[in-house]
């Protein structure tokens, strides 16, 4: 359902083979990786202590990579059926089993989401022994990973980066502009500054424990389905973060034929303009596809004279074999 464009995938590999560049990134990512790489000892949290909020959420942010989905299975129950239901499917059956999906879970939302970024931002008690989470995950969309590892590596100075989500625009209709991607590429070119327009997935999970402490059930929500199927959001840009991110959400052992079938029965995402398969960036309208010569003229200058002749029409060749790359990213492993 969801891949890179061929030209982010040039610009990845090309720029692996550089160095020596350095970038200052406005996020919390090293925040994040020592948070997500603190420990809590099982002296910290007695078997059979009484879960309250501060318990809950010590353990999901130093523990669970501030995501309840990966909550640590040696605090599930040991006994019975653990149960797990999201927006698209459900689970039931032994805590074995339940942890072989969480690691296929937590594997492919680390290695599939760019720089992806997790946070508990609340956790309230509802009923005796059963927690409301609400957390949030944001990462760049595969389709732009290209424009925020060109600035990672600019050749003319270190670029000032800032991550900033679009969900205020959910009821936008929006297409791809030629002049927008000069204007970006403009600004990065003489301010060396760039504003990535990150995905941000917000979700509440309910968390329900037995009587020693240990999680026997977990329901997650994501808000986008329901926008989506409220008919509330327009702007296909954020119709494909919710696809990539329900992506990372495959059950093992389910092909993605077969998965995309109960996304698409769950989530009306064919509602949002633009999401239809003839559908193609830029062509919405009849001038779509070149909406102003001398801007595309004068963006591919700036690809040429900030990278040289050679990686620009390495640059250009790259977009040309979008269709391999594509079949070549969407392999599932």
């Amino acid at each position: 359902m969801t891949s890179a464009s061929s030209f982010g995938s040039f610009f990845l590999l090309s720029a692996q083979k550089g160095g020596g560049v350095s970038s200052r990134v406005r996020t919390r990512a090293a925040a994040d990786d020592a948070m997500r790489t603190t420990t809590t000892s099982q002296s910290d949290f007695e078997d059979g202590e009484k879960m309250t909020v501060e318990t809950v959420t010590k353990i999901l942010r130093t523990e669970s990579k501030s995501n309840p989905t990966f909550y640590p299975s040696r605090r599930i129950s040991d006994d019975g059926k653990m149960r797990y239901s999201s927006d698209v499917y459900e689970f039931s059956g032994t805590k074995e089993q339940f942890a072989k999906m969480q690691s296929r879970f937590e594997r492919r939302f680390f290695a599939d989401l760019v720089d992806v970024e997790s946070e508990i931002e609340n956790v309230s008690s509802i009923d005796l022994n059963v927690f409301l989470v609400r957390w949030n995950a944001t990462f760049v969309p595969a389709k732009l990973a290209w424009l925020q590892n060109v600035a990672l590596h600019w050749p003319f100075g270190d670029v000032d980066i800032e991550r900033k989500d679009i969900l205020n625009k959910m009821g936008e209709t929006t297409k791809f502009t030629y002049e927008a991607l000069f204007r970006t590429m403009k600004r990065l070119a003489t301010e060396k500054k760039l504003t990535i327009p990150v995905a941000k997935i917000e979700g509440q999970t309910k968390m329900t424990f037995d009587d020693e402490g240990e999680l026997s059930a977990m329901k997650e929500n994501l808000s986008l389905v329901n926008s989506v199927n409220s008919n509330r959001v327009r702007n296909k840009r954020i119709a494909r973060d919710l696809l990539e991110f329900l992506d990372t959400r495959k059950p093992r052992g389910m092909d993605y034929k077969s998965y995309d079938e109960i996304v698409e029965a769950k989530v009306d995402i064919y509602s949002v303009p633009g999401m239809r398969a003839l559908d193609v960036d830029g062509m919405e309208d009849q001038q779509g596809q070149i909406e102003d010569v001398t801007t595309v003229l004068g963006f591919m200058t700036l690809v040429v004279l900030s990278f040289g002749v050679g990686i620009g029409s390495w640059y250009f060749e790259a977009l040309r074999k979008d269709a391999l790359m594509q079949k070549m990213l969407d392999a599932d492993f």
